[in-house]
Formats: structure tokens, sequence, C-alpha cells
């Protein structure tokens, strides 16, 4: 069972996470938006990723589409014409977005919880969520990130508990505001 505070604590590192793994030069600011009915999630694809302890097991997954307006923002984002860009590129990029995305996730719950460990990036067709109910889950949260018109990506979050989780989140700052310049962040 997940207390209303640890259901608000993924919530904001959902939040938190999505952001900070979107953020770059192509793309001022996101705008980021709870999606309480998940048939408002579009994306063909998905990066699906877990975090798992002793005490629960996250899936965190990375909607996208692999439409002009995406392939513009990793164009952009890895300073090259869309032309230039290839499938590989277009996909290690947001691999590692994805990446980035479940490693600040993993950094920031490693604060309440030791012992965690964390996937590789998984690329899946969205197709591959319909066997999300062979789960059970105890808590999910969606998001859309929005910016420039339609350029859209989603995260999800989905819990299984197997103990009772209580924690609260002290403050979801900005990763960058931890890490000094030339500093190298691991998780």
């Amino acid at each position: 069972m997940l207390s209303q505070d640890a259901k608000n604590s993924f919530t904001s590192l959902l939040s938190l996470c999505l952001h900070e793994a979107l953020r770059s030069e192509a793309v001022g600011e996101w705008n980021l938006r709870t999606i309480t009915n998940v048939d408002e999630i579009a994306g063909k694809e998905i990066y699906m990723l877990t975090i798992s302890s002793y005490e629960f097991r996250i899936f965190l997954i990375l909607h996208f589409d692999n439409d002009k307006k995406v392939r513009n923002y990793v164009a952009s984002a890895i300073k090259i014409s869309p032309e230039n860009m290839n499938e590989q590129r277009f996909y290690d990029y947001l691999g590692e977005v994805g990446n980035a995305f479940c490693g600040v996730f993993k950094r920031e719950l490693g604060k309440y919880f030791p012992h965690l460990g964390m996937s590789t990036p998984n690329r899946l067709e969205s197709i591959s969520l319909d066997h999300l109910d062979t789960w059970t889950f105890d808590y999910d949260a969606h998001l859309k990130a929005s910016a420039n018109d339609d350029l859209k990506f989603f995260g999800s979050i989905y819990v299984s508990a197997y103990s009772d989780l209580d924690f609260r989140v002290k403050n979801t700052k900005s990763v960058n505001d931890d890490v000094q310049t030339g500093a190298l962040e691991l998780f």
C-alpha cells in the first residue's frame, strides 16, 4: 500500500525527471500537464525502463512518435540538420533521454531507498503496453510534456509495492542546481 505522500512524491519525481530529461537548447521550456485518462496518451513508440528494490518495482515509460516535430527536436538537440539525421542517431538520442529520465529518478529515489537497480532503455512499440494489465500496480501517473505548438512527449510511472511505502520528497529542485559546471554526474 502506498501512502498519499508516497503517491505525491512519485508524481513530483515523474515531473522533475521528465522535465530534466527533455531539457535541451532545442526547447526553452516544457509545459507539463497531468493526464488522468490514459487514452489521451499518444505515441506509437516507447522507451521502457525499470527501477527495482526490495520494496517496489517501477516501470517508467517515455512515449513518443517518430514524426517531423520530434525529429526536428532531436536534430536541433544534437545540432545537425534533420536531413542528416538517420534512424540510428534519432533512436540513440531518445534512448539517452529515456536513460536520463530513469537515471535522475533512480538517483532521487536513492535518497530514500537503498539498493536500487535500474534497467537499460528498451525501445518498444506502444502496442506492448497492452501487456501491462498482466501486472498488478498500486499506483500509476501520467504527464504530457508539450512545447512549440505540437511537439509532445508523455511520461508514465507504474508502481508495484511489495510492502507499505510512506515517504515524502523534501524538494524537487532542478538537477543542475546540484551540479557544478564541469562536474561529472554519475548515476
